[in-house]
């Protein structure tokens, strides 16, 4: 009975997310670009040093699981290279993040970079 109920939640709110002011599925090589530009920013000693990070990266289903991993990946990044160096790597990830998110989640958050 659980499992029903997820799956008709889960269709719910698919039908909701469909509006004109969501973009297109991104295409599957835009999010391994993407998949590969975020644990390049980590970097193989990251890589191991922070191994949760970059198997959520990894195994990200979608541009959103990417999209909430920033946070992680943005304090992993600082704890290697300050946070300077850090904020300026996650400026140019999210970046690419443009076109690829629904225009409600990239609000105010997507900026170009300096």
């Amino acid at each position: 009975m659980r499992k029903r109920m997820l799956k008709l939640t889960r269709k719910f709110y698919q039908l909701l997310s469909h509006s004109s002011a969501a973009p297109k599925a991104p295409q599957p090589l835009r999010l391994e670009h993407l998949r590969q530009a975020m644990l390049g920013a980590l970097g193989e000693t990251g890589c191991d040093s922070y191994a949760q990070t970059a198997r959520k990266l990894r195994y990200a289903d979608d541009v959103q699981t990417l999209w909430y991993t920033r946070s992680e990946l943005m304090a992993a990044l600082a704890a290697l290279h300050g946070e300077a160096r850090a904020r300026q790597e996650m400026d140019h990830l999210t970046v690419r993040f443009r076109q690829l998110l629904p225009r409600s989640m990239a609000t105010g958050t997507v900026r170009a970079p300096r």
